[in-house]
């Protein structure tokens, strides 16, 4: 003869509050691991952006056959400048991102670079972009071929 035995399922208070305690821990190590992970993909969409933008002004120094201008006046932005319709436009870092350093040569107290019509750059320089991370890219122009790179190192003999 069997019995039948009613089994019924439950959880104990002491299990909720371990499984809880337990989804707490995680979060508290994700949320920072997805917040410099943020922090990292704004710095490479900065750089990126950057690049791009400089290599647009080589080629509008080319196609239009007049110098195009990029200074560095401030921390959190850049301003480009057509040298023939002296039309003017600023591009605005993201948050949290900074120029560290510019080693472009230096007129009036504002470092520039510099495309001539045939879209060689004035000189070679890097550009130092820095999040709230502390971590780094630079955005390298060489000098002559005007070649524009992104890199996680700066470059040799700087």
């Amino acid at each position: 003869m069997h019995l039948k035995v009613r089994e019924e399922y439950a959880y104990t208070l002491i299990e909720l509050l371990c499984v809880v305690a337990l989804l707490g821990i995680m979060i508290v190590i994700a949320v920072p691991a997805v917040h410099g992970l943020g922090q990292r993909n704004n710095l490479e969409i900065a750089a990126r952006t950057m690049a791009s933008e400089m290599r647009k002004a080589q080629q509008k120094a080319i196609t239009a056959g007049c110098g195009q201008i990029i200074e560095f006046r401030f921390k959190d932005s850049y301003r480009i400048t057509d040298g023939k319709t002296e039309e003017t436009y600023y591009v605005h870092l993201p948050e949290g991102i900074a120029l560290r350093a510019v080693n472009f040569p230096m007129s009036d107290r504002v470092r520039y670079l510099r495309f001539n019509y045939n879209g060689a750059p004035s000189s070679g320089g890097t550009v130092t972009l820095i999040n709230n991370s502390g971590a780094v890219l630079y955005v390298i122009v060489t000098p002559a071929t005007g070649r524009v790179r992104i890199s996680e190192e700066p470059p040799e003999h700087w």
